[in-house]
């Protein structure tokens, strides 16, 4: 077998699996049985609670693999300028609020990511934060992105190289794919210790 062939995404996103493959990785992608709420909860320090979400989702995909297997697992959440978490919107009307509340005022994003070693039992986690700054959209540019519905299932309402590639006045500190959703920098050392080397 592959030793690509070896990883599991546990992530229903596009995202996070194109990201692997750009970076080279074979990879089989699954829906975790553990769906988290589409909104982080309140009152809860939210790098604990990515690192949490993450977790459970590993855990829950256990039971469905092989013991050769590597599971992996992430969530995002969005951090505004308050220090309120922003998860994913579940309407038009609150992807229209998150993203106004983000245009000229700094965000963080966190993501957390869990490596399973069924086999060994051993667990990696990792956790990076990002600053996002999205510059001023006019109506006409925000209620036409809100039309095309690419919002839903994103956390915080957007994709960075989607919204970067439309012409959004839109940067980052720090590591571009922690946004999108898999911290890779730190990710593919992790992956390497753990024997998933890219094709």
């Amino acid at each position: 077998m592959s030793q690509s062939l070896r990883l599991i995404l546990a992530s229903r996103s596009p995202r996070r699996a194109a990201l692997l493959r750009q970076a080279g990785y074979r990879f089989k992608q699954t829906d975790p049985p553990y769906i988290d709420p589409p909104q982080p909860l309140p009152n809860i320090n939210p790098e604990d609670l990515a690192l949490e979400l993450s977790r459970k989702k590993a855990i829950s995909m256990r039971a469905l693999i092989l013991p050769c297997h590597v599971i992996l697992s992430a969530d995002t959440i969005c951090i505004d300028a308050d220090g309120r978490p922003v998860g994913q919107p579940a309407n038009r009307k609150q992807a229209r609020q998150t993203i106004r509340r983000f245009i000229d005022a700094p965000h963080d994003v966190i993501t957390a990511a869990t490596l399973l070693d069924k086999t060994g039992d051993k667990s990696i986690e990792l956790l990076d934060r990002a600053q996002v700054l999205i510059g001023t959209l006019n109506d006409d540019q925000l209620e036409g992105y809100l039309d095309t519905e690419q919002w839903r299932g994103k956390a915080g309402g957007y994709n960075l190289f989607d919204r970067q590639a439309d012409g959004w006045p839109i940067s980052v500190q720090g590591d571009p794919t922690t946004v999108v959703g898999l911290p890779m920098d730190q990710l593919q050392p992790a992956l390497h210790r753990l024997g998933i080397l890219p094709d």
